[in-house]
Formats: C-alpha cells, structure tokens, sequence
C-alpha cells in the first residue's frame, strides 16, 4: 500500500512540475514580440484587469451603453501589441509591415484548439478568416482586408498581408530585439505608444505617449528621449523658492525658468526671420539685445490669457525700467504703452495690464510649466471646460501631459451628442 501511495504521489509531482515547466516555457515574453526592425509599437495591457474595468466604466458613463458585450471579447486578453516593422527604414518606398500579437495568457491551447472553428488552414501554420467572419467584419465595422492569423509561442499574430505576417515571424526567430522601444515600454498604463526616432539625427531616440485612467482623471503623456539639446533650457527653479505660483489658475499658464537668457537664445535661434528682426530693434533702440532683458527675470513668470495679464518677478528693475521708458511713457509713476496697456513696477515684480488675482491651482513641483486650457478657446461649445497641462524635466527626455477630469469628458460627449 505504501509502495502505491509513493507511486501516485510521485506521479502527482511529476505532472505538477510538467505543469508549471510548461507555464513557464509555452510563452515568450512580451519584449521578444519587439524585434529589431521595429519602428513603433502600440502596447495595451491586460483587458480584464481591474485599471481597464475602471476605464470600461467611464465609457459606460460616457456612452451611455451596457459594454457587457465588449468584456466577453476581451476578458481573456492579457495584452495587445500592434507592431509597425520596416527591415529597410532607409528605404522610403518600402511600406512598414504591420502585426497585430494578442497574448490570450493560459488560455491559449484551448484557443489553438478552436481555431479552425473561425480560420481555413493555408498551410505551414498560416490560416486565414473564414468568408463568414469575414462578411460580419464588413458589416458590421467595415473592414474589408482579408484577415490572416498564425500562432507562436503563447501568441496569436495577426495582420492584413499574408507575406508581411510571414516576415515578422521570420525576424522572431531570430530573437532579437529593438532595446530602444523596449527600455521605453513599462506596462503600466492603460496604452502606450513608442516611436524610435533614432533614424531622424535630431538628438531624439524616441517618442511615447501613454494613456492612463485614474482618480477619476484621464491623462495623457507624451515623452521626447534622448541627448535633447532644448532639454537644458527648460529647467525649472527649486520649489522652495517659487513665489508667483500662487497666483496660478484656470486661464493661466505658470512658467518657472533657471535660465531665461538661455530660453531666448534657444527660441530666437528658432523662430521666423522677421520676427527675429523686429525682437534685434531692441538693440538698435537700447544698445542691448533682449537676452539682456531676459536675464533679469528671477525664474518665475504667469500668464493669464484671457484678461491678458501678465506678472514678472525680476532680479532688478533698473535696465527694466530703462527699456520702458524708450517704448513707453510714464503716467503717475506706471509705463504706459503705445496701445494703452498699463506696466507696473511694484517691488521686484512686473505687472502688465492690471494687478492679477491668486488662483486656486497649485502647479506640481516637479514641473517647469502648468497651464490650464480652456476648451472655448477653441470651441464655444466646450466653454469652462478645462485641460490640465503640466511639463517635467528629466536627465534623458521631457514629458508633457494634458489630463482631463471625468466629469469634464462627460460634459464634452453631452455637447458632442446634442449636434
């Protein structure tokens, strides 16, 4: 009897270690499907996790429709990878091929199994949609590419060109890939995108954007890598020594700078001839260029666009006061310009069209910039609808994000819809 029980326990170990060797080998990982002839990459996580079911809630608010059918359909993907490939990027007559790997996670075998169920087999494990999904694609999204699929390693690999399908599953093989995408990829949102810009000899490697959801708050990042040579002018002053910040708020934009000199420089360099023409009458008028003037701003600036105010904290007012006085008269101890606007001088600050009033955002402390946009700027239908923007420095690249409250999102579908 023992000798049995060692024997069926011994047989139970095997098959559990057969198991969890099989778990653990049947899938490549997520940074193989980036070979090395990638170009850009959209990643999108696990549709069942609990970030997407947050997300999948916001759209049902928003939409105003049940996505019950929509989970059904994605419940069993742990992730999507769209991969735009070119083995030749040199060659701008050559179209990127393009891949779609869906990674069902555990339950893949039982998806092979079923495969032929919606796919006719081409051969050399390549299949293509049956005529009867197909036409549903039609009809029902207007999706008329032939749809052809093969399977590898844990994935399903999808696209619309049979031949470009069986290049990328050659170059998988080979099992190397574009580090430059992949360092970029971190899994954590609900979407990213990475572009490798190392091609384009501008001191960018690489360009992201990402998508997340959360507090209620939908934001978007977008993230330029590299030996970036602006990035260094764009250094914001240390928190703690910030003192307009709390004038910040809606229709306003906060700008905090270690270098304004060097801003200007890095702008002037950039900008249309003309205008470059008409900042140097600076010069010609005070015998010094407008860097000079630039300099003495003491880090902070805000700006209001909508009352157009402008407030300015500066090092000193004596050279200041020298450039107001060529383009300005003085009318009871303020600067009066040519159209009208008032400046006044109280202090080390600078105040263009009035006195502006405290607001109630805080900018975050890590950021250079905050602005706060308002959408009726651009359409008077999303009037008071505002997105929050803010930019960080890094060692190696600068992002920018814009987010949007839940709320706000809702009110702009509503506006959308009434049309």
């Amino acid at each position: 009897m023992n000798k049995i029980l060692k024997n069926i326990v011994g047989g139970l170990v095997l098959l559990v270690i057969l198991i969890v060797f099989y778990l653990l080998t049947f899938q490549m990982s997520e940074k193989r499907l980036i070979i090395k002839e990638s170009t850009y990459v959209v990643s999108i996580g696990d549709l069942g996790s609990n970030k997407v079911n947050a997300y999948y809630e916001l759209y049902e608010k928003i939409s105003k429709t049940n996505s019950k059918e929509l989970k059904q359909y994605t419940k069993y993907i742990k992730g999507i990878d769209y991969i735009s490939f070119n083995e030749t990027p040199t060659d701008k007559l050559k179209e990127d091929g393009e891949v779609l790997a869906i990674n069902v996670g555990l339950s893949y075998p039982i998806a092979k199994f079923k495969q032929s169920q919606y796919f006719d087999a081409l051969g050399k494990n390549y299949f293509s949609l049956k005529d009867k999904y197909q036409k549903e694609l039609y009809d029902k999204y207007s999706i008329e590419e032939k749809i052809y699929m093969t399977n590898y390693k844990g994935y399903f690999f999808i696209s619309n060109d049979v031949m470009k399908l069986s290049d990328y599953m050659r170059l998988l093989v080979k099992k190397e890939t574009n580090k430059n995408i992949v360092s970029k990829l971190t899994g954590k949102a609900l979407g990213e995108l990475v572009y490798d810009a190392s091609t384009l000899d501008e001191g960018i490697t690489a360009l992201k954007l990402d998508l997340d959801y959360i507090d209620n708050e939908l934001t978007l990042n977008g993230s330029l890598y590299g030996d970036i040579e602006f990035s260094s002018v764009f250094e914001g002053i240390d928190s703690k020594k910030r003192k307009l910040e709390k004038y910040m708020g809606k229709d306003k934009i906060y700008l905090t700078n270690k270098d304004f000199r060097g801003l200007t420089e890095f702008v002037r360099k950039r900008i249309n001839p003309d205008m470059n023409s008409a900042l140097s009458l600076v010069k010609m008028f005070t015998g010094k260029d407008l860097e000079t003037y630039m300099d003495k701003i003491d880090g902070e600036l805000i700006y209001d666009y909508t009352a157009n105010q402008l407030i300015v904290l500066v090092k000193d007012t004596k050279d200041l006061k020298e450039l107001l006085s060529v383009f300005s008269k003085k009318e009871n101890g303020n600067y009066v310009l040519s159209n009208g606007e008032v400046i006044e001088i109280d202090g080390n600050i600078i105040y263009y069209n009035g006195k502006m009033l405290e607001g109630d955002i805080v900018p975050k402390k890590d950021e250079f910039v905050s602005g706060s946009i308002n959408l009726g700027l651009y359409n008077p239908k999303f009037q008071d609808i505002y997105i929050n923007a803010g930019g960080k420095i890094y060692k190696d690249k600068i992002k920018i994000r814009v987010a949007l409250k839940e709320e706000d999102l809702l009110e702009i579908y509503n506006k959308l819809e009434e049309e």
